[in-house]
């Protein structure tokens, strides 16, 4: 086998040192140099997995918010639309109560004022009377005084 080697040109022992340099070269890099680069690795797998886990919760937590926001302010439209019809409601009904009390006072005017011209009518009848006895009364004095 040595002369085998010896033709190719190996020396056996450079080999077996190559090798074992090799070796320790291998076994110090895993050491210093994969071991820690593979737990950072591992650390920013669990940071950026963290974070996607963070993100999709607060991706959740929004798309409640969002449905919670909606239904808030549906029900307060919806609010908006009864106080509004109520509002509405009650003002017709006020406007109605208000024509009917206009409408009942200017009735009652309109009877005061009739009483009031019927009264005046009556006492211009009335004065009319007593002028028409007082003439008539002094014609007939006047055609007393003449016969």
């Amino acid at each position: 086998m040595e002369a085998l080697l010896t033709v190719f040109g190996i020396d056996w022992k450079m080999l077996l040192a190559e090798g074992l340099n090799f070796i320790v070269l291998l076994v110090g890099l895993s050491y210093f140099l994969y071991k820690p680069v593979m737990k950072m690795i591992e650390s920013r797998k669990q940071v950026i997995e963290k974070g996607v886990q963070d993100a999709k919760e607060a991706e959740e937590a929004l798309a409640h918010v969002e449905a919670e926001r909606s239904a808030k302010l549906s029900a307060a439209e919806k609010q908006a639309e009864e106080l509004l019809a109520r509002a509405v409601a009650e003002g017709k009904q006020e406007r109605g109560q208000i024509v009917k009390a206009a409408q009942e006072r200017s009735d009652a005017v309109l009877a005061e004022a009739r009483a009031q011209g019927a009264e005046l009518s009556r006492r211009a009848l009335a004065e009319s009377e007593k002028e028409i006895a007082r003439t008539a009364v002094l014609a007939a004095e006047k055609l007393l005084a003449q016969k």
